[in-house]
């Protein structure tokens, strides 16, 4: 039987993966929370609130943006949150469907395997470097923050 040597490359790669998905779980997670709140406050609507925090975040930014700005402090600053958290996402779905590969440098990313593409900026490339992820992680922990904060603006009452 042979013995494996693994690469530590990979292994510290395995777990940025593993990191920054966990991360942009955890803000998918509050962005439910964060409409949640509001559905629930109202008797009429607490039944939605079961109902949209199943959807995928494309669905509840829509929810968001069209309903619940109406009722918050700084509507501007909960879309722009928005926007960053769907940037935050795109990625976190690229490397959740994208495959682990190496450049031509030798440095370690992970890459569309489909050919579909998953980052909707301008001139991006679906392609991650593994030495990006830690600073995406860092900005899924402080987006779910900033969303927790943003759920203290909403109003009561509604429609």
């Amino acid at each position: 039987m042979d013995a494996v040597i693994s690469d530590p490359a990979m292994e510290h790669a395995h777990s940025a993966i593993g990191g920054f998905v966990a991360r942009c779980a955890l803000l998918d997670y509050r962005v439910s929370q964060f409409m949640a709140r509001w559905f629930c406050s109202h008797e009429k609507q607490k039944f939605l609130s079961y109902t949209l925090k199943a959807m995928p975040f494309v669905e509840k930014r829509q929810v968001i943006e069209e309903r619940l700005t109406n009722w918050h402090t700084d509507p501007e600053a909960l879309r722009t949150t928005m926007s960053d958290i769907a940037s935050v996402l795109e990625r976190r779905n690229l490397v959740v469907s994208g495959v682990l590969s190496r450049r031509s440098s030798g440095a370690l990313c992970v890459k569309s395997f489909s050919g579909a593409r998953f980052i909707s900026e301008p001139g991006a490339i679906d392609i991650i470097d593994i030495a990006d992820l830690a600073a995406l992680s860092e900005k899924a922990s402080e987006l779910a923050e900033r969303v927790m904060a943003l759920g203290l603006g909403l109003k009561q009452g509604g429609n």
